[in-house]
C-alpha cells in the first residue's frame, strides 16, 4: 500500500495518483514520468484544420471514446467549462464530468482542464494536471490557452475526447 502524503488515504501499490484526493503519489522529481505517457496508440502532432470561429447558432459537442454528443453546450454562452471528474469528498462535479469513463484509472484530475470563450473563439487550458493535457498530440503548457477547432482531439491522461462545432437551424 502507498499512503497519500496529502490526505493519508491508502492506495494500491503502483498507483501514481491518489484515488481519493488526486494528489500525485510520486516524488516531484519523478513527476515528469507521469506526464511521459506511453504514446504508442496516439499520433503525435497531427495537424487539424477545422474552424476556430463559430456563428450565433453553434453547438459545442464533446464526444468521449467514440460516443458522439456525450456533452453538448451552446458555444455562444460558454464562459468557462471545467473538464475533469467528480470529487467524492465534496460532491463537486465539473461541467464536463468524465467520471463515468474510468477517469480515475485513466489519469484524469478533478479539475484537469478548462474550456474558455474569449474573442469569439474557444480555448483549451491545462490546469496544472498531474498527467498532462494534449491537443491533437501536442502537450499543452499549463495555464497557457490554445485555440480549439472543430474536429480537435483532446487527451487528458489516457482519455481522449473529440471537439465538434455544429450549426443548428433556427425554427422560425
Amino acid at each position: 500500500m502507498t499512503v497519500c502524503p496529502k490526505c493519508q488515504h491508502e492506495n494500491d501499490d503502483g498507483v501514481q495518483i491518489c484515488t481519493y484526493c488526486g494528489a500525485p503519489l510520486i516524488d516531484l522529481l519523478d513527476r515528469a514520468a507521469t506526464r511521459t505517457l506511453d504514446n504508442t496508440n496516439f499520433e503525435e502532432g497531427t495537424p487539424k484544420w477545422g474552424s476556430a470561429r463559430f456563428g450565433m447558432r453553434t453547438i459545442l459537442s464533446i464526444g468521449v471514446e467514440g460516443k458522439l454528443d456525450t456533452f453538448t453546450f451552446d458555444a455562444n454562452v460558454i464562459d468557462k467549462l471545467v473538464i475533469g471528474r467528480g470529487d467524492p469528498r465534496t460532491g463537486e462535479m465539473p461541467e464536463i464530468n468524465l467520471s463515468g469513463f474510468n477517469a480515475i484509472e485513466k489519469g484524469v484530475s478533478r479539475r484537469h482542464a478548462f474550456i474558455v470563450r474569449r474573442d469569439g473563439s474557444l480555448y483549451l487550458v491545462d490546469n496544472d494536471s498531474a498527467n498532462g493535457t494534449f491537443l491533437n498530440g501536442q502537450k499543452l503548457v499549463a495555464q497557457q490557452p490554445r485555440v480549439l477547432r472543430d474536429g480537435d482531439d483532446i487527451r487528458l491522461g489516457y482519455l481522449v475526447i473529440r471537439i465538434t462545432f455544429r450549426t443548428v437551424s433556427s425554427s422560425t
